[in-house]
């Protein structure tokens, strides 16, 4: 099992970085790796997320179903994919009203080592980019506004 931890603190009120993190369907505006994403709600607090991944000539999707605790956390855990397991959490804490702790942490087993070889170091890189792309697009929101 590999593990992905990142965390920071940032110049982002808790409710927007939460909103953006959890917005699954604007991903493509954003993460160039996103090709496309979609959401389909299953309760006030569960939604499944599938997002499509285009990076280095390889394309895959994985689906998640993710547990929201509103400006807390989301949970994740895998659907389908090509993993044999996926489980993460993104947490959120208020330090004041202007800055937020996020952080993200990925538990996760590809199906075979042939998958690993071609996916893992793809896989890899978009999680170790990924915070900073949010905090980037929460950024770049704000300043839009």
């Amino acid at each position: 099992m590999k593990n992905i931890h990142k965390e920071e603190e940032i110049n982002i009120d808790i409710e927007t970085i939460f909103n953006l993190i959890n917005d699954i369907e604007s991903y493509p505006n954003y993460l160039p790796w996103c090709t496309k994403s979609e959401a389909k709600k299953e309760s006030v607090d569960t939604i499944i997320g599938k997002i499509f991944i285009s990076k280095s000539f390889i394309n895959w999707n994985f689906s998640t179903k993710n547990t929201i605790k509103k400006n807390e956390s989301i949970s994740l855990e895998l659907v389908d994919g090509p993993f044999e397991s996926l489980t993460g959490k993104w947490t959120f804490s208020s330090i004041d009203q202007f800055n937020t702790k996020v952080s993200l942490d990925i538990d996760y087993k590809f199906k075979s080592s042939i998958i690993e070889l071609s996916i893992e170091p793809i896989f890899s890189s978009i999680m170790n980019s990924i915070l900073k792309s949010f905090v980037q697009e929460a950024f770049k929101s704000k300043y839009d506004n």
